[in-house]
């Protein structure tokens, strides 16, 4: 199976092991290679955002030709409940940015789709029923949940609180949602893996490098395991 490995960070994607020596450049994204088992794997760093993560993962379907998206990276937290270090993998992602404002209310839509009127679709885009259960077979004790998306670091308490009361989401990201959405338009499965580096309530400028870097390797070895079970 060929499978595109996406980070929107250098220090989420370095603990990958693929040759240095670029396959492919386009635009301004270099793409990786390495094989693993009966994988071929095409690995890209995104940059931060929607529009960096729609575009990548456009590339790996349309000119690498990947029939699974795999996104590995570091979140921030929106439940309280959840601590530092903890790996979750979307079993729902929601594009929670994107819909219509009335009355100072953000109404949700699916992304797409007309924001007018009552949403007629879910909102959300689920992990492939297939891929979870052998997740769920393989790990019982992995965390399935719902993470956010959006083109906007949250480092605001209150807004952390209204998100989660909200939607009763664990973590929030801002590519995550837009590989799910890119997938999905291509008929392809995506599964986002990430790891709780700081709660979204932070000051950025307090958060700790050490943080940061434990999450992103917490989020790598996740997602090797996945990689194993889908052999």
């Amino acid at each position: 199976m060929r499978i595109g490995i996406i980070s929107a960070l250098q220090k989420e994607l370095q603990h990958f092991n693929f040759s240095k020596n670029t396959i492919n450049k386009i635009g301004e994204w270099d793409f990786y290679k390495s094989v693993q088992d009966k994988h071929e794997l095409i690995f890209v760093k995104s940059g931060l955002g929607k529009v960096n993560a729609a575009v990548v993962s456009t590339l790996l379907i349309e000119k690498f030709d990947c029939e699974l998206l795999l996104f590995s990276g570091i979140a921030g937290g929106i439940d309280p409940r959840i601590e530092i270090g903890e790996v979750i993998i979307g079993s729902c992602l929601i594009q929670h940015d994107y819909g219509k404002l009335i009355n100072k209310v953000m109404v949700t839509f699916r992304p797409g789709n007309f924001p007018n009127g009552e949403p007629k679709n879910e909102i959300e885009y689920r992990l492939d029923s297939k891929i979870k259960s052998k997740i769920k077979s393989s790990h019982p004790n992995v965390r399935m949940a719902t993470i956010l998306t959006g083109d906007v670091f949250i480092q605001c308490e209150k807004t952390q609180k209204k998100l989660f009361e909200k939607y009763g989401a664990q973590a929030i990201d801002m590519e995550g949602a837009a590989v799910a959405q890119v997938a999905e338009q291509f008929g392809i499965p995506a599964v986002v893996v990430r790891c709780i580096s700081d709660m979204a309530n932070a000051d950025g400028e307090k958060l700790s490098s050490r943080f940061l870097n434990m999450a992103a390797k917490r989020s790598f070895n996740t997602t090797k395991k996945i990689l194993e079970i889908l052999l």
